[in-house]
């Protein structure tokens, strides 16, 4: 019961933070300031919940010290990605190039880390890739400007956010102590990049300073460390071929159904045959356990 609720939760606050980037363009936030509060309060979100602040010394020495740096900076970069996309693209767009992405840590569970693929399990992965470009594709048109998809933000969430999946799976497999700790400190990367991000706009003329972006960065700092914090947690009771499935086809069907909920994102026969196909995928992928 423990990990199917940490899957869940997952889920939903991965949902969650899409919704929350699309909200930035609607109220006028400055990507970078309100991401730069979002990793602030992240860390500070993760550094309340561990109380290990006495071994902050001794980071350098952790085995999992330099893959965290890596995944700090890859934070911000497909974050950056993705706060772009939602706001042109729309979430159901951004967290389907986001989610298609599950073929690279599902590879990397079977080449890296050994783990074992059957016939349903082998059938739900290619039902469910087939999904994610039917809900993709779509009828060729996005929510953008001009109505036309832009191929390399989608391309470039698609390596970014499986290199981060694959990223969060290594270190989840170094750390052997406290969790909540090891993601506070790659939020604390990420959060030193992004301010080295808003001084060179502000120093560029390029933004100003505003206090509406520190409330954009809380919603979505708190809803980000979860979100992390549930997926680590996760990995510890699921492979990799059967939690990415699951968990990037669930974030793909609830944000697509909050996407025509509350931003009335339309869907064509393609998107909804997708969805079905995305259902049964999961269904296949589940039966194993």
């Amino acid at each position: 019961m423990e990990k199917m609720l940490y899957l869940i939760l997952a889920i939903i606050f991965s949902s969650g933070v899409f919704v929350t980037m699309r909200f930035f363009k609607r109220f006028e936030l400055d990507n970078h300031q309100a991401l730069m509060w979002n990793y602030v309060f992240a860390t500070v979100t993760g550094f309340l919940i561990c109380h290990h602040y006495d071994t902050f010394p001794q980071l350098v020495h952790e085995s999992w010290f330099g893959l965290s740096l890596l995944t700090g900076f890859w934070f911000i970069f497909t974050y950056l990605l993705m706060t772009a996309s939602t706001q042109s693209s729309g979430i159901t767009i951004t967290s389907l190039s986001s989610k298609l992405s599950v073929v690279l840590p599902t590879l990397a569970g079977v080449l890296i880390f050994r783990e074992q693929l059957n016939v349903k399990v082998t059938t739900g992965i290619v039902l469910a890739l087939v999904a994610l470009v039917l809900v993709l594709g779509g009828d060729g048109k996005t929510s953008g400007k001009e109505g036309r998809i832009n191929w390399i933000l989608p391309v470039l969430i698609f390596f970014g956010t499986g290199t981060g999946d694959i990223l969060m799976k290594l270190n989840e497999q170094y750390n052997t102590g406290n969790m909540g700790f090891m993601i506070a400190f790659i939020y604390l990367i990420a959060t030193l990049f992004c301010v080295v991000l808003v001084v060179y706009d502000l120093i560029r003329g390029k933004t100003k300073w505003q206090s509406k972006n520190v409330l954009g960065g809380i919603a979505l700092g708190v809803i980000n460390f979860f979100s992390t914090y549930c997926v680590f947690h996760a990995m510890r009771y699921f492979d990799n071929v059967v939690l990415f499935p699951i968990y990037n086809i669930g974030v793909v069907c609830l944000t697509a159904l909050i996407g025509w909920l509350l931003f009335k994102e339309k869907l064509s026969w393609k998107n909804y045959l997708g969805l079905a196909i995305a259902i049964v995928a999961v269904v296949l992928i589940t039966v194993r356990m």
